[in-house]
């Protein structure tokens, strides 16, 4: 990598190398691919800076500097192995996109799972776009079959399906599947839960099993389709998370807290346990970062005094 890059996205660079780095970057066409194939790639790892976070940035340094040497030189070397490991993911993407190969008879599969608290942006090789959300896990075939571009989701992804009417793009969950040929849709299917949705934003969807591949449910822009007592139940309903989920942001309105409580524990892996019942019907808005404590979150809705709330150990809280 060129040495000016390196120091850009390390955040070392000077006022002056940048201003360097910037001219050469007008004038110079290969390295302006590896410039954006950089930023793809730290934003695929989840470490590069989010818009107006510098406060919180220097916060979270503030805090990094109190923890013992040891702990700060291992965490300072996590993010470089992410972002080795995940510039190697795009660069073998972009080659076999580049370069298709005969189809192969055993495909195999690139697996990228979503640490806790935080969103991953990433392109795939047919150019479409998904925004996968905490703790989701998504396998892609090194190369795509002729006849249908397939994707299996354990999570939580919103999708920019770039159109071919003649390849349609399958999103495969624990639950049901997902047919497109060029559609922009948000899917909720963590293979842990219950809990299966799809919001149609753009073009149309059919939503199937393969067990009972006989029943389909079409969706049109503005609806969504929701799994309750075991049926599909499809409805209209203006999605308005898009451009939350692109910015790692959860957004509630008008939700149940037992229905924000499954997805809490989904999104940080822990098990929340609701002493009253009458809890889970309380209804709340908010929004919050993905990167938040969920201490944070749960002391934000707190403060509405409608519960209280205890930290059992790491992996249970209960509600009272």
């Amino acid at each position: 990598m060129h040495p000016l890059l390196n120091k850009y996205f390390a955040g070392t660079i000077t006022d002056s190398e940048k201003a360097v780095l910037f001219r050469e970057l007008e004038d110079n066409t290969a390295l302006k691919e590896e410039f954006a194939r950089s930023q793809n790639a730290l934003a695929l790892s989840g470490i590069s800076n989010k818009e107006n976070d510098q406060q919180w940035a220097a916060a979270k340094m503030d805090e990094l500097l109190h923890t013992s040497r040891k702990r700060s030189i291992r965490r300072a070397y996590l993010p470089i192995l992410k972002y080795a490991a995940v510039a190697i993911l795009i660069s073998s993407l972009w080659l076999l996109f580049q370069n298709p190969a005969k189809e192969p008879d055993n495909p195999s599969y690139t697996y990228i799972e979503v640490p806790k608290g935080q969103t991953i942006h990433i392109i795939l090789p047919d150019g479409t776009e998904t925004w996968l959300s905490s703790r989701t896990r998504l396998n892609i075939p090194t190369l795509f079959n002729q006849k249908e571009r397939t994707v299996e989701l354990d999570g939580e992804a919103l999708f920019h399906v770039t159109r071919n009417e003649e390849m349609p793009f399958i999103v495969k969950t624990q639950q049901y599947n997902i047919q497109v040929t060029g559609t922009h849709f948000n899917v909720f299917a963590y293979a842990k839960s219950p809990l299966f949705r799809t919001d149609l934003i753009e073009g149309s969807v059919f939503i199937f099993n393969e067990d009972n591949a006989g029943k389909t449910v079409s969706l049109q822009p503005e609806e969504t389709v929701y799994l309750k007592d075991g049926q599909l139940i499809k409805t209209t309903s203006t999605f308005s998370r898009s451009r939350y989920i692109m910015n790692g942001i959860y957004y509630f309105e008008n939700t149940s807290f037992q229905d924000i409580a499954d997805c809490l524990e989904l999104w940080y892996n822990v098990k929340i346990h609701l002493q009253k019942e009458q809890i889970a019907s309380h209804v709340f808005s908010g929004k919050f970062r993905q990167s938040d404590h969920i201490e944070l979150i749960l002391q934000a809705i707190k403060e509405t005094g409608k519960f209280n709330y205890k930290l059992i150990n790491d992996f249970e809280i209960e509600i009272y």
